[in-house]
């Protein structure tokens, strides 16, 4: 109905807290911590036990540990006793030691489990993960608990919701066009997006995929600056030899062809890069501008700088678009409609806080806020007589 396309969608993110205590968290560094320090607490219980008995345990792992010495206690009749006033046999305490190692690991184990790949979770609302909200109650960059809410929006309607843990906009991309090719049953055309979710991975998955992209670069907005240009250290900014294959720095030396590298990242991509090294970066006036790692650390490696040759085609091509009269057009309406549901919704709903807890109820709270924002929306364009109007027209200067 109305003028729903699929020509193109304006994708973007907001993080909204979750309706969770902001101060119930679990930090993964900290439970990974505190994991390590249980094995220095079952060796203390071994070398007890061997004091008390010469039998050496070391061996044995925890459960292992705390089964043998039930057994020891059954096989000696000891009767276990608690509270005030009452003499604890020793074999009971190295026990009750060893009983409290297993339930920490127990417990610490599950804490993993519930976080998988997160930092972070809440104990009230454990799909939540604790973020930098822009809305920051204390005003000290305190993390809250929170979930990181995706759009995507076509002629000022919403197509689709997705609800992420991710606390950046990058690796969210890829899983929530899929979950709309689901919903929808096709693909979108053209795919619409700020400068978060821009790397070589997304742009050679919606390549591969058949996706026309208008992302934004990352150093778009850096790239402009007078500053930009006079790093010299950047590769940007050398003399690139193409029948050597070599790259000129600003004192004139050579950076020659060292190799591939191959990083994968958390996902599972392998990024390759090619990589060119100066053969001796000694007593060069300009070292320090060009590895300013040398000013603060001394002297290090000769100078290295490292070419992603499909990152950079990936780019051109989006960037073919994303400058083209069709690409401003499709960038000022991202702006326009993407953003501006966040707006409505945070500013005229006075939605800033999600009721519900558990990602699926979560899913389902934001659906029904999708729904409401679409027939006020349709309401507002019959009213407005913009029945059939997908864009916003460009606003030319004078």
């Amino acid at each position: 109905y109305d003028s729903i396309t699929f020509e193109e969608a304006f994708i973007d993110g907001t993080k909204i807290e979750a309706n969770a205590n902001r101060y119930t968290f679990v930090w993964k560094k900290n439970v990974i911590k505190s994991l390590g320090k249980l094995k220095e607490k079952l060796s203390a219980v071994c070398q007890k036990l061997l004091a008390l008995t010469g039998v050496d345990a070391s061996a044995l792992g925890d459960t292992a540990l705390l089964d043998y010495l039930s057994k020891e206690c059954r096989d000696s009749d000891i009767a276990f006793v608690h509270g005030t006033g009452k003499h604890k046999h020793p074999l009971q305490r190295i026990h009750e030691e060893c009983e409290a190692v297993v339930e920490k690991r127990l417990e610490y184990e599950a804490h993993l489990g519930i976080m998988g790949e997160r930092n972070s979770y809440s104990k009230t609302d454990n799909a939540a993960t604790f973020m930098r909200m822009k809305e920051d109650h204390m005003g000290n960059g305190q993390l809250k608990p929170a979930y990181n809410v995706q759009f995507a929006v076509q002629s000022e309607y919403i197509l689709g919701v997705g609800i992420f843990a991710n606390t950046n906009d990058t690796r969210t991309l890829i899983p929530f066009l899929q979950q709309l090719e689901i919903l929808h049953g096709r693909k979108i055309e053209h795919v619409v997006a700020d400068a978060g979710y821009d790397s070589e991975e997304n742009l050679a998955w919606l390549d591969r995929n058949g996706y026309l992209t208008v992302i934004k670069p990352k150093t778009y907005k850096v790239n402009k600056k007078r500053s930009y240009a006079e790093q010299i250290g950047r590769a940007e900014n050398m003399q690139y030899d193409e029948a050597k294959n070599e790259y000129i720095c600003a004192k004139g030396r050579r950076l020659r062809y060292a190799g591939t590298t191959t990083k994968k990242n958390s996902s599972g991509y392998m990024r390759e890069s090619k990589v060119y090294q100066c053969s001796n970066c000694n007593y060069c006036s300009k070292r320090s501008e060009c590895q300013r790692s040398v000013a603060e650390h001394g002297p290090m490696q000769s100078k290295r700088i490292f070419i992603a040759d499909n990152y950079l085609k990936l780019q051109e091509k989006n960037m073919q678009l994303f400058s083209s009269p069709k690409g401003i057009l499709l960038r000022i309406n991202r702006s326009i409609q993407v953003e501006g549901s966040f707006g409505v919704m945070k500013e005229d709903f006075k939605y800033k806080r999600i009721l519900r807890r558990g990602k699926e109820n979560v899913y389902k709270e934001l659906l029904m806020l999708a729904f409401g924002f679409n027939m006020r929306k349709l309401h507002n364009r019959i009213q407005s007589g913009r029945l059939g109007t997908r864009l916003f027209a460009v606003k030319e200067a004078c």
